[in-house]
């Protein structure tokens, strides 16, 4: 019968619940025995047990998260950005669309010189072994965020920074912001970014492309002149492609941006344009066309994963774009998905991120 305070992460919104409210809502979702929850999502977190993945991770909560944290953009092992992610007023959570406040800031921003230096030249090259993917190449496109643990007054140089996570997946491009469709934004797109934002966006795109074409090559020793993958079997879920560039007429390499559309969710999901596509396709799949390479952006609808499958055996690389639980909010299993993007990999074909590096680099279920 003990009341706790709970903040949803995804909109900053407080509700208070029992212990036995909570526990029900997170095993079974929306009951009798789980009160009133103006929570949007179903929870259900803790749905099938450890064996399912269901898990409740005791984190040191650090109190200064209300300064705001910093998160770090990386294309590979090059840092290419900063933000400071401030929570709007009696906030915790910075997650974009819930009116935080993002300050950009340069890779050599000054004030974080230490923070910077002792990440770039002790730490990123620890990060995969320590989570046990030794094996696997830093992410194409992935984020840490860094939460300040030191109390105030700390010098700089003896500041304690804590990891609050890492992110490979859903994580997007903040500038493209303007394009996610949210209650007050309902046709959101593309042409809503400021072009100054979609060039700094085509920055982060172009050394994508840079990043994937090198590591193609070293994987595929030579380039094979091709035509695109015909995926007009798949279901055709975006309205149109607003943004994209024409293909290349001969790729030196096929790549796919694979997406989730959640039909029973608003816009499609937390993450979409109103076209369907995520806000950031464009510059993640021109970024890969500027390279030479071509990029298709489709998205995987669980009823046709047989067929969805044998059509991407066609290309070198897949792009993979997933919030958490979309794949199951959908209908759809995210050990099935998971399985199969296993053999694929398997059979030679790159997969940017894994399904392992997504478990083990946050934003997936």
């Amino acid at each position: 019968d003990e009341v706790l305070s709970l903040m949803e992460a995804n909109d900053n919104h407080a509700e208070e619940h029992t212990v036995a409210e909570f526990i029900e809502f997170c095993v079974n979702g929306r009951t009798d025995k789980s009160g009133e929850w103006t929570s949007k999502g179903v929870g259900k977190y803790l749905e099938g047990g450890k064996e399912a993945g269901g898990m409740l991770v005791d984190q040191r909560f650090c109190p200064r998260i209300v300064e705001g944290e910093l998160r770090y953009n990386c294309v590979g092992p090059e840092l290419v950005g900063i933000i400071h992610k401030k929570p709007k007023e009696g906030g915790i959570s910075a997650v974009g669309g819930t009116g935080s406040i993002y300050t950009f800031y340069g890779p050599d921003e000054p004030k974080f010189k230490n923070l910077t230096d002792n990440f770039l030249k002790k730490d990123i090259n620890h990060v995969m072994p320590s989570l046990g993917l030794s094996d696997e190449p830093i992410p194409l496109w992935w984020t840490t965020d860094f939460i300040l643990a030191s109390p105030e007054g700390t010098p700089a140089e003896e500041e304690k920074w804590i990891v609050g996570e890492f992110n490979c997946s859903c994580v997007g491009i903040s500038k493209c912001l303007p394009a996610y469709c949210k209650d007050d934004t309902p046709n959101a797109n593309w042409n809503d970014i400021p072009d100054e934002d979609k060039k700094e966006a085509m920055v982060y795109g172009d050394k994508m492309g840079v990043v994937g074409l090198d590591i193609l090559t070293k994987a595929k020793w030579a380039w094979e002149s091709s035509t695109l993958v015909d995926v007009s079997g798949l279901t055709r879920v975006a309205k149109d492609d607003l943004g994209l560039l024409k293909q290349p007429a001969n790729p030196k390499f096929k790549t796919a941006l694979v997406q989730i559309y959640v039909r029973s969710a608003p816009y499609g999901g937390s993450d979409k344009s109103s076209n369907g596509h995520r806000y950031d396709m464009v510059p993640f799949a021109n970024g890969m066309i500027n390279a030479g390479i071509s990029c298709q952006p489709i998205h995987y609808v669980h009823e046709e994963h047989d067929k969805f499958f044998e059509v991407v055996k066609n290309f070198d690389a897949l792009i993979v774009r997933c919030n958490p639980g979309q794949i199951k909010a959908d209908g759809g299993s995210q050990e099935k998905f998971d399985n199969a993007m296993r053999a694929i990999k398997k059979s030679g074909i790159q997969v940017w991120p894994s399904p392992d590096v997504m478990e083990f680099m946050g934003a997936k279920d």
